[in-house]
């Protein structure tokens, strides 16, 4: 990795590459940057849906289940350490070149430190999580899967600057080859090897690509630098940022922990399974439209503060049609659809989709309305929420593992994200006025939609027995019928839409 000093001289393509998008306006590079990111999540979750499907053939339940738990105590670390560095690259305006650059280099070199301490740690914990589960075999999975930290705190700071101009192109390849590669490293090694090892080297190797991919793909080159101003300032957002990481690792991964722990590798792989798939339209169109929307929303904020209602409600109505529209499928064919692709030995996957599948909108629906806070520079609010949510999650997790088994997990799930909604409307409420009762009512309609579409789709099913006509025509029914009663009921929404397509 070549490393240099920028002087004052420096071209402006060394700092960060001016974009044609860069100088669009907002609405043109939020089109322009969804429809780059949705592409990429799309592309990305299909890759990987045949991935799981190569390897859930290759390898057993126990092998997921081993890695998922290796992966709790490397993700509880970085949950810890967490101060969301970058995110105070998109969320403030520089007013030099200089200022920015100096929060660049300090943000990658604090995250470098952050990275190194988390691989010791990680390294460290090795033995007593390993008594913990009670698989000896974790004592040297762990400490190799901590060097995933250290690999990742080496990647280029440039690629943040591509998305504080909403300016997703590049990202999109970049996305693309890191993933391509990286799948297939992975299931080359699960044919040689078939074991949880072609994981383990198959996570490390996919880092690795894609932090050398960062440097090709962005002419930015990050030095160690810790300047006072800057530093001060990513701690400022940072504290508000380890809470919510902190309790963001207890709602993705204390269910993993419980499951694990009192039902065995077999259930916790099943679980990873379907908790993937119901998380696939989450990584698609959540993360995408968050990730766009959390610099559009800064911008609005303070050039356009006046329109900000009126995006928050544009972008609740899409999203909130789409979610409900895919629960419905998704909910009703679970079983199908699991055995249909991943066959017999992965039976109590299904089960636990189909209660995973209510969680997709509310966990939807609520990261989104986070967006609009971090897009506010309000952390405090999230915070707030998912500290209380994180405890919620705890208080029911256990009781309803062992009453329920695995699906227990789940129904913990719908509790906890059933909140956060709830939470969220609240706090929006008091940053702009009334949109709590707007954002419900236009609520109802997708959930009525769904409501009809799960009826319908559900009485055609009983005159299908054979799993891939149950899946293709139960699927397109279950998914075309909501969608259209709300295109019907909603001029809004046939306005929007073909504002958006045209």
């Amino acid at each position: 990795m070549k490393i240099f000093r920028m002087t004052e001289t420096a071209p402006a393509e060394t700092l960060g590459e001016v974009t044609d998008t860069a100088t669009l306006p907002l609405r043109k590079r939020i089109r322009s940057g969804f429809s780059w990111l949705v592409s990429s999540s799309l592309i990305g979750e299909l890759i990987r849906f045949v991935r799981s499907v190569v390897l859930a053939r290759l390898l057993l339940p126990e092998d997921f289940g081993l890695f998922g738990m290796s992966l709790t105590i490397v993700a509880a670390l970085n949950a810890l350490t967490m101060l969301g560095l970058d995110r105070t690259i998109v969320a403030n305006k520089f007013d030099t070149r200089d200022e920015l650059r100096a929060h660049l280099d300090t943000v990658w070199s604090a995250g470098l430190v952050r990275s190194l301490v988390i691989t010791l740690l990680v390294a460290a914990s090795a033995f007593p999580i390993s008594r913990f589960y009670g698989q000896p075999q974790l004592n040297v999975i762990i400490p190799i899967l901590g060097f995933v930290s250290l690999i990742q705190g080496l990647q280029n700071i440039g690629l943040v600057l591509l998305r504080k101009e909403i300016s997703f192109a590049k990202i999109f390849w970049y996305e693309l080859a890191t993933n391509v590669g990286g799948i297939a490293l992975t299931v080359a090694l699960a044919v040689v090897m078939r074991n949880v090892w072609a994981l383990v080297i198959g996570l490390l190797l996919t880092t690795a690509l894609g932090t050398v991919l960062s440097y090709v793909f962005h002419s930015y080159r990050p030095r160690l630098a810790f300047e006072k101003v800057a530093l001060r300032r990513v701690i400022s957002l940072g504290k508000f940022t380890l809470v919510i990481a902190v309790a963001s690792y207890v709602t993705n991964m204390a269910d993993n922990v419980m499951v694990g722990r009192l039902l065995g590798t077999s259930a916790l792989g099943n679980y990873s399974l379907a908790f993937n798939i119901a998380s696939a339209p989450i990584s698609v169109l959540v993360f995408s439209l968050g990730t766009v929307l959390f610099p559009a929303y800064a911008e609005l904020n303070t050039q356009h503060p006046k329109r900000l209602e009126q995006a928050v409600t544009k972008v609740f109505t899409i999203a909130s049609m789409i979610m409900f529209t895919l629960v419905v499928p998704l909910f009703l064919l679970a079983g199908d659809i699991v055995q249909l692709l991943f066959g017999g030995r992965w039976t109590s996957a299904g089960k636990v989709l189909r209660v995973l599948a209510l969680v997709i909108p509310l966990r939807g629906l609520s990261l989104l309305m986070s967006t609009v806070f971090w897009g506010l520079n309000r952390p405090k609010q999230v915070a707030v929420g998912q500290t209380l949510e994180a405890a919620v999650f705890l208080v029911a997790l256990y009781p309803l593992i062992t009453a329920f088994g695995v699906t227990g997990a789940a129904w913990a799930g719908v509790i906890a994200y059933a909140l956060a909604c709830i939470n969220r409307l609240v706090a929006m409420n008091k940053i702009i006025p009334g949109i709590t009762s707007k954002l419900f009512r236009i609520s109802l309609s997708p959930i009525v939609a769904a409501g009809v579409g799960l009826l319908a789709a559900g009485a055609s099913l009983s005159f299908l027995v054979p799993l891939l006509p149950r899946v293709i025509l139960g699927g397109l029914l279950a998914t075309i019928i909501p969608a259209a009663i709300l295109l019907l009921l909603s001029a809004d929404l046939r306005r929007w839409l073909v504002e958006w397509f045209s």
